[in-house]
């Protein structure tokens, strides 16, 4: 092999492997606490979490064709479920509890003078996504279809008894 394009064949390798590796899983961070502002309800209390999932909610950015005016954000949203409220500055992130496949439905609610959020949001199941997220990175970052096909594969084995579920990781106010 000609010798100027070894470290760029050893690199290309180097990458190719790496892509293939199992994507982290979402609990596979260091561990979280609730956020203060996280009330649990009695039905919270009563089961206890299996994970903490942190959750950002923003507006989407200003080049967005649903870009709220800066003007018109609230400052703050309420979340609320059977098992826990909390009020959070927005944009921002809280960490929220999680209860597996069990996780109750979340309204989250933003008002302003000139604005008003008012959604339900329901769990997902955040290791699938995480899976998918990994295959369509291998297509767009170059590693093929060979790429996104070991990863759909790896995720077609795994234990799906240990899927973590919670609520989107990001939930932009339109």
């Amino acid at each position: 092999m000609n010798k100027p394009l070894l470290p760029l064949f050893a690199l290309a390798l180097t990458s190719t492997l790496a892509g293939c590796t199992e994507p982290a899983s979402p609990g596979a961070q260091a561990a979280l606490t609730l956020s203060n502002s996280v009330q649990l309800s009695a039905a919270g209390k009563a089961t206890a979490p299996e994970k903490i999932t942190p959750v950002r909610i923003t507006f989407p950015d200003s080049r967005s064709y649903s870009a709220v005016p800066p003007a018109f954000q609230p400052k703050t949203c309420q979340l609320s479920s059977s098992h826990f409220t909390a009020e959070v500055k927005i944009p921002g992130e809280v960490n929220l509890p999680s209860y597996g496949t069990k996780t109750p439905p979340m309204r989250v609610r933003c008002t302003s003078e000139q604005f008003e959020f008012d959604e339900t949001i329901k769990p997902v199941n955040l290791t699938q996504q995480a899976y998918s997220a990994a295959a369509a990175a291998h297509v767009l970052v170059g590693y093929g279809l060979v790429g996104a096909a070991v990863t759909a594969s790896q995720a077609s084995q795994r234990d799906k008894s240990q899927d973590v579920y919670g609520y989107p990781l990001k939930i932009e106010l339109q």
